[in-house]
């Protein structure tokens, strides 16, 4: 039977906790001998997602990683007014005009590309919680 570990981390709303959350994730990871291009991307995924709260949450967001023998979940929660909730909360202006929405938009489209699957879904009572799931790749260990 495989272990799991589930880590949380209860941040700040803080440009240097994406950093922070970065190496956090990725000493985790090496534990569990994810290899460098897998942690890296997951890194990367979750910077994004990290950036995306602190540029959005109202106060503080939380970091829940599970590390499961083939798979990592990572969900970023965030208690925030929402990304969906930007664009309603200016009706007058053009969505598209937004550079937040844009670049919220990118965030998402990175985060695509690298995990194995996204979850994105409201968080009551305004916040987003995000899920990121990406299949590890592990260092096989040398037979002795």
């Amino acid at each position: 039977m495989g272990m799991e570990i589930q880590l949380t981390l209860s941040l700040p709303r803080d440009r240097s906790t994406v950093p922070l959350t970065r190496r956090v994730l990725d000493a985790a990871l090496g534990v569990f001998s994810v290899t460098r291009d897998c942690r890296d991307d997951i890194g990367l995924a979750v910077g994004e997602a990290c950036a995306n709260a602190v540029e959005h949450a109202g106060a503080d967001y939380q970091v829940t990683v599970t590390i499961h023998e083939d798979r990592c979940v990572i969900d970023v929660v965030d208690e925030g007014i929402g990304m969906s909730d930007v664009a309603a909360a200016s009706p007058e202006s053009e969505p598209s005009a937004d550079p937040d929405i844009a670049e919220n938009g990118r965030g998402l489209r990175i985060i695509h590309a690298l995990a194995d699957m996204v979850e994105l879904r409201r968080h009551q009572p305004h916040g987003v919680a995000l899920r990121i799931v990406k299949m590890l790749t592990r260092v096989t260990p040398a037979t002795a």
